[in-house]
This record gives C-alpha cells, structure tokens and sequence, in this order.
C-alpha cells in the first residue's frame, strides 16, 4: 500500500508496503486526522503529546496538516499519511486506502512549510501564509500537553 511519513525532525518519505502501525505511530494506538475534502488522512499517536520523552512533537507535520485542512494543534510522533474514502464508512469497509498518486502535492505543501518555517515565502504563496505557518509552529513548539485528571470513583 502506498503511504508517507513526516517523522519528527521533519524528514518526508513515500513507502509501498505495509505499514507497520506499531513501529510507525506506536503500540498505544493510532488516531485519524481529518483532512477536509481530500482522499487523504493522516494518522497519528492518539497519547502521543501525553508522552513527550517517547514522542516528540512534529512541528513541521503539524504544519502540513494544517496546511491540508486539519485542526490547528500540536501532533507528536511520526505523522503517516494514507489514502482515505470517507464513502465507505456507512457502508462498513475499510476507509484506508493506498495514497493516491499523483504525490507531488504532498511534496510540495511538505517544502512549502520548510520554505516558510526559514523565514522564506515560497514563490507561489503569500507572505500572510508563510506568517502563520510560522505562528503554527510556535503555537506547536509551546501550546500545553492535555492532561488528565483522574478521580476516585465511589461504589455504593
């Protein structure tokens, strides 16, 4: 299957196998990353902040699924990228699929973000665009970890 990976030092690669979950995003589990109105999803750790020392944030796959539609938000981890059907879903198939192709979109929104985060405007873009990716990127660098509060439950 055709998939990407935005690892947490920014690095982008393109795969044609299996992903393997567990070694990709981590044993905890993995959590869907709404992209609005493509055939694309990502994935991600879904107690992946909760772990900083295991996952470190991925400030620049935060920036490209921003930049994709996603929630504003930090995202730690490697980040992977599939192909997705969202029309499958009532019917009760399997939603992932294999990326589409062509990909040069991916590798290009994943170089428009490096562009930016250096303080450039990539060609085609605006310098408002650029701006707030690098506000994204802050906001990724320092927002707060959720947390969670646990409490004693009474039995009767």
């Amino acid at each position: 299957m055709r998939y990407a990976t935005i690892t947490p030092d920014g690095e982008l690669a393109h795969h044609d196998d299996e992903p393997d979950w567990h070694a990709l995003v981590g044993p905890e589990n993995k959590a869907r990353v709404s992209l609005r109105g493509l055939a694309v999803t990502g994935w991600v750790n879904d107690v992946g902040l909760l772990l900083p020392e295991r996952y470190p944030r991925n400030v620049i796959g935060s920036c490209v699924l921003a930049s994709l539609g996603a929630a504003v938000q930090p995202y730690a981890g490697t980040i992977v990228l599939t192909g997705w059907n969202p029309d499958n879903t009532p019917r009760g198939l399997l939603e992932i699929e294999p990326l589409p192709q062509p990909v040069h979109h991916l590798d290009t929104v994943h170089g428009d973000v490096l562009k930016a985060l250096a303080g450039q405007t990539p060609r085609e873009l605006s310098p408002s665009w650029a701006e707030s990716m690098r506000e994204v990127a802050e906001h990724v660098r320092t927002a707060p970890a959720p947390s969670l509060t646990l409490r004693p439950v009474r039995l009767s």
